[in-house]
């Protein structure tokens, strides 16, 4: 046997267990001999997407249909026979007490994740786990929520017993969604360049009248998509002089050919939308939800973002 097994669990939804376990796995992975990742019960996530994801290192991805107790128990311990380090990313279909009983049988530590929107809502759950728990990961921090963490939720927990490990801040990259994503939940068509509809997309601008000098406003955001008007070659030229990633050109219109071609010279996808600017702009504002960690990007960000939140050695024991 190895260093044994890590079990995280949130009590919320999308509180981010799994990009915590693909994170952590990870980063062990580059410490450990071999490690597991075992998905329990039915996600959100298709094993296709976290296959592509880990790319080839010394992870395996292991799967386990049921959300029954002892199918759990006997697919963790049967991983462990074999694997350093097992990270269970838990269902969220299973009652606290099933978990609890899973991570007696198994003898896991627990690695809760909570979103910082809950506060210390999840305090109840974390004693559930009793002494088996290493503590809990705040995630999504706001950029103003840091002292109210500080002052008031890590204390609550602390007072309780449930060590705080970190802080994860809300992030551009994990929120985005790729240029293909964006595409299809708009309804939109690739005029050009859908050989790039994997990038990330993690900020909008709007292309209008009065852009004067347009590459000014253009150039203070990267990694971005630019929603325009078809016809408004002016604008486009000025946006295609930046680093970006999609032009989104609404009502239907096609470029002029030289953009086309500027676009196929600079690397940068064109999408045509039927809506009008206005109204894919509003569009755009409810895209966010659809954010899936879904991509190799997304876990390099990950991995990142929780090496600095917190001693990871300290979760991997």
């Amino acid at each position: 046997m190895g260093m044994g097994v890590v079990y995280v669990t949130s009590q919320n939804r999308k509180a981010g267990k799994t990009m915590v376990a693909m994170a952590l796995a990870s980063i062990a992975s580059g410490q450990q001999s071999l490690v597991t990742i075992l998905r329990i019960g039915a996600t959100e996530h298709s094993s296709d997407d976290l296959e592509t994801m880990l790319g080839q290192g010394k992870i395996r991805l292991s799967k386990v249909d049921t959300a029954e107790v002892s199918g759990v128990v006997n697919a963790v311990k049967e991983e462990s026979s074999h694997s350093s380090l097992v990270v269970v990313d838990s269902s969220s279909d299973m009652s606290t007490s099933d978990h609890a009983e899973i991570v007696d049988e198994t003898k896991a530590k627990v690695l809760l994740v909570s979103d910082f929107r809950d506060k210390d809502s999840s305090l109840p759950y974390a004693q559930k786990f009793e002494g088996n728990t290493i503590g809990i990961l705040i995630n999504c921090l706001t950029a103003y929520g840091r002292t109210e963490a500080v002052d008031k939720i890590i204390p609550s927990f602390q007072n309780c017993d449930v060590n705080v490990l970190g802080l994860i801040p809300e992030d551009r990259t994990l929120l985005s969604l790729t240029v293909g994503q964006i595409s299809e939940l708009l309804g939109g068509t690739f005029f050009t360049g859908s050989e790039y509809s994997d990038r990330l997309v993690e900020n909008f601008m709007v292309g209008s009248f009065g852009m004067d000098p347009g590459e000014y406003t253009f150039s203070t955001k990267n990694k971005k998509a630019v929603i325009v008007r078809g016809d408004r070659p002016d604008v486009q030229m000025s946006a295609l002089q930046t680093d970006m990633q999609c032009f989104i050109l609404t009502r239907g219109m096609e470029p002029i050919e030289y953009v086309k071609y500027e676009c196929e010279e600079e690397e940068v996808a064109a999408v045509i939308v039927d809506t009008d600017t206005i109204e894919t702009m509003k569009a755009i504002g409810s895209l966010q939800r659809h954010a899936r960690f879904d991509h190799p990007d997304k876990l390099d960000r990950a991995k990142k973002l929780l090496a600095d939140a917190t001693d990871v050695k300290i979760i991997t024991g």
